[in-house]
């Protein structure tokens, strides 16, 4: 069994590039774990990992919660065991992740928090990588600049356990150019590139349901369609005759607007749109009757337009990747832009 380490100078992305590597190499017949030792929790929050959960289930594992992501604890205690009982607590490592291993050709870690801000997740990293001589992908965002100092000393850390970096959300417009540059830097620097991943509205999106909890809004229509994902937000536009044109710039939309702008209401059931976010009251009967034929789910909000948005992108900002289209998004991304002949030589695969 090889370990495979993916761990993050910035957490943004880990548990998608762990899902989508191992449903590619699942499809390539190779037998496949995955773990997330350490979930490092909030005060007062259940030892629970709903993306740990997630993966076992896309992946078809078939293994318990328990044993997908056996340590819960917070920032504090981790860090108590990593300096101070570091050895009973790497065993303890070990045995969980030889336990999720046994059998498999791969076993996939996912690595706690990300490095750049977080030096107990900085520090569980690294001991991951060393106690299961582990090797490691290192995943950067494009928000951060990839010539920053650190990223070169954590990768002078995890040392020749280091496969490659992986730059994620990069922008689509100018994804050549990133790649070109930073596969430059990172080979002038010895290190590899293994890929270079655009950003996706898809990956970023967030369900119905999702929407209709961070607003305390109500779906009055297509309740089934809970699960279907968003991946832009929309205001109701100034202008009816401007509506249409308007709607059509963005796809797989929710529009926020007034209960009385049934123009605005109308227009945008014409358009890409997932789901119609009403503010103060029910939108009218020919709007309903629209929103039936076009099978898309109506959410009544009592906020007003502001509070709305403002929820939205709350909801937004904390998107997670407990999707099954997120996860096709994900895997078909990977197959364009990730080198697996370069994954496959590191990890000793055929």
């Amino acid at each position: 069994m090889t370990n495979l380490l993916i761990a993050a100078y910035d957490p943004c992305g880990k548990t998608a590039l762990c899902a989508g590597i191992g449903k590619k190499l699942a499809n390539s017949g190779k037998k496949i774990g995955y773990i997330k030792p350490i979930h490092v929790k909030a005060q007062g929050a259940r030892d629970e990992c709903m993306d740990a959960a997630f993966i076992g289930e896309a992946l078809e594992l078939g293994e318990s919660r328990e044993q997908l992501c056996p340590i819960h604890m917070q920032q504090e205690e981790l860090w108590r065991n990593l300096s101070e009982d570091v050895e009973n607590f790497s065993t303890r490592l070990k045995t969980a992740c030889d336990k999720a291993g046994a059998g498999k050709d791969i076993l996939i870690i996912e690595s706690p928090g990300g490095f750049k801000h977080d030096q107990v997740s900085a520090l569980a990293g690294y001991t991951l990588a060393e106690k299961l001589d582990a090797r490691v992908i290192l995943l950067i965002c494009w928000c951060s600049d990839y010539r920053e100092a650190d990223i070169l000393q954590a990768a002078e850390k995890l040392g020749n356990r280091l496969l490659g970096v992986v730059l994620n959300q990069a922008p689509s417009s100018k994804i050549g150019m990133v790649q070109a540059e930073c596969t430059a830097y990172f080979k002038e620097k010895g290190i590899a590139v293994l890929g270079v991943l655009p950003e996706s509205r898809v990956l970023l999106g967030v369900t119905v349901g999702e929407i209709a909890g961070a607003v305390d809004g109500e779906i009055i229509t297509f309740k089934d369609k809970a699960g279907d994902l968003v991946e832009n937000v929309m205001l109701g536009a100034l202008s009816p005759d401007s509506a249409r044109d308007y709607y059509n710039r963005l796809r797989n939309k929710a529009v926020v607007t007034r209960y009385e702008r049934a123009d605005m209401q109308l227009a945008a059931l014409e358009t890409s749109t997932k789901c119609l976010v009403v503010s103060g009251g029910r939108p009218s009967t020919s709007v309903m009757l629209k929103s039936e034929d076009k099978k898309v789910p109506v959410i009544v909000a009592d906020k007003d337009v502001n509070e709305i948005v403002s929820g939205i992108e709350r909801s937004l900002a904390g998107a997670g990747f407990r999707h099954l289209q997120k996860l096709q998004a994900m895997t078909a991304m990977l197959d364009s832009r990730f080198d697996y002949k370069a994954l496959n030589a590191g990890l000793g695969l055929k």
